[in-house]
């Protein structure tokens, strides 16, 4: 599946693996929840036997696949089939007595089906039919966004795949073939990077392939919302955002190659002085960190549905008082809103605006649980007028070269304020850290000593954003009354 995306990317990871960025924590995350939701839907298709040998042990597989099919085992999970040195294991299959046939239900974590899926159960549907397996029906199996906890009943969709994949079918072979072909020669194929290096997610090899095509820092790809057309530069050979051929921007782009150019920062004070006067005090700042998980756990939750478990409150009566805080962070397995939402009204109450870094995803938090919890959905939804966003400001009336064509306040922060103002070092130091942090503090295998040394690194975290979003603010009101 590696050479489907790049014939370059297939034959590092063959002859060169020492080349591969190793996996990230992020990555694992990704790879972890996969297991845990084919692990679930096989409670879907119970009764069926496990090949549990280990991805790597080939033969254990083969095997075992062959003495389940031998004595008519009617569900198999993970089963093991070859084919001209090809190998794969498909999650379900399930023998139909009326045909005579397979089912291959091949399960996934996403919400839809994907076009790299379909070429994924191609391949393997191609593998099974040719070792000999005779194949009724294909499926792709996965997670319904309309599913809500805590009846899982229809947590899974099954989408039948058999007439697109028949189409798709003739080519698999003819493609196998050069891809066997690629690996043997003696040279890396010469691929140009492109869009095919970070989707659908980032290889592992780009840190090596975009070294070898001394891609900058920050180039002509770095522009905000630049898309497709910055790759159309980059293969007219225009990297360097310097580059007088680059035309035809958006007034945004244009800022930050200007700013680029000249290290000039921009600032438009009266617009910003506009907004911010549009701001009451006393001012809240507001900070959520969330827990999304695949297989929904909390009442009233889909898959991936966000559902805080934390948040930080700094309060700012006036540019000259002293800054109050407040915080909360659940530290159990219980659904965290039942608590979390008295200590949050608690914590924003008042007239005053509540200032959040892209504030939108704030707001549809305070929805949900509005939704969810309707003797709390007044208090809620009264907060969401108050809800003042600092991004637009910054992204329209703002840009320093050292954001490098970012707007995320890790990247804003540092550029305003200074170095002091990075993450870096921290125990916790994003988003995603922040939910892995989380999941280990419930756990009740954690230790006493790392559960304790977890919250305290999430409270700091949590409580550096919203410090940050008050330096912030302090800042641009400090502009526009210099």
């Amino acid at each position: 599946m590696r050479g489907y995306r790049c014939h370059k990317e297939l034959y590092l990871n063959i002859h060169s693996p020492e080349l591969e960025s190793p996996i990230t924590a992020d990555q694992q995350a990704v790879f972890d929840q996969g297991n845990e939701v084919g692990e679930t839907a096989r409670k879907y298709f119970p009764g069926g036997v496990l090949v549990d040998f280990k991805p790597w042990d080939f033969f254990g597989s083969l095997k075992k696949t062959r003495e389940l099919l031998a004595s008519h085992t009617p569900i198999i999970y993970e089963a093991a089939f070859e084919y001209q040195g090809c190998y794969a294991r498909t999650d379900i299959i399930k023998y139909s007595a009326d045909t005579q046939r397979w089912k291959i239900y091949e399960v996934k974590s996403t919400t839809k089906v994907k076009e790299e899926q379909l070429d994924d159960i191609g391949l393997q549907a191609w593998i099974i039919a040719n070792s000999g397996l005779p194949i009724e029906e294909i499926n792709l199996v996965h997670l319904n966004p309309a599913c809500r906890y805590p009846n899982l009943d229809n947590l899974f969709t099954i989408e039948d795949v058999t007439a697109q994949l028949r189409e798709r079918y003739p080519g698999i072979g003819p493609r196998v073939r050069q891809l066997f072909s690629i690996v043997k020669t003696d040279q890396v194929p010469s691929i140009e990077i492109g869009s095919h290096c970070t989707s659908p997610n980032e290889c592992r090899f780009k840190a090596h392939c975009w070294k070898e095509k001394a891609v900058p820092e920050f180039s002509v790809l770095d522009l905000p919302k630049i898309g497709e057309k910055g790759w159309e530069y980059f293969r007219q050979g225009i990297v360097s955002v310097d580059d007088p051929r680059i035309v035809e921007l958006t007034p945004l782009q244009q800022r930050v190659i200007d700013v680029t150019k000249t290290g000039e920062r921009f600032l438009d004070v009266p617009e910003i002085k506009k907004e911010l006067s549009t701001w009451k005090f006393p001012l809240v700042f507001l900070d959520f960190e969330t827990t999304n998980p695949a297989i929904p756990r909390y009442e009233a939750t889909g898959p991936y549905m966000h559902v805080p478990f934390q948040f930080s409150v700094h309060q700012m009566k006036s540019v000259e008082s002293e800054i109050n805080h407040e915080e909360f962070l659940h530290v159990t397995a219980t659904d965290p809103r039942p608590t979390l939402i008295p200590a949050l009204l608690k914590a924003c109450e008042g007239e005053g605006s509540i200032v959040a870094y892209y504030g939108r995803f704030e707001a549809d938090r305070i929805r949900d649980m509005a939704r969810v919890y309707p003797d709390y959905a007044v208090a809620l939804e009264a907060l969401l007028s108050r809800i003042v966003d600092p991004l637009p400001i910054i992204r329209e009336f703002i840009y320093d070269k050292e954001f490098k064509g970012s707007f995320s306040l890790k990247a804003v922060a540092p550029a305003l304020l200074g170095a002091e103002q990075s993450y870096d070092g921290m125990l916790v130091s994003n988003g995603g850290e922040a939910q892995r942090a989380y999941q280990e503090i419930i756990n009740p295998n954690t230790s006493p000593q790392r559960k304790e040394d977890l919250i305290r690194a999430s409270l700091e975290y949590c409580k550096k954003d919203t410090a940050v979003m008050v330096d912030l603010v302090k800042w641009l009101l400090k502009v526009v009354n210099e």
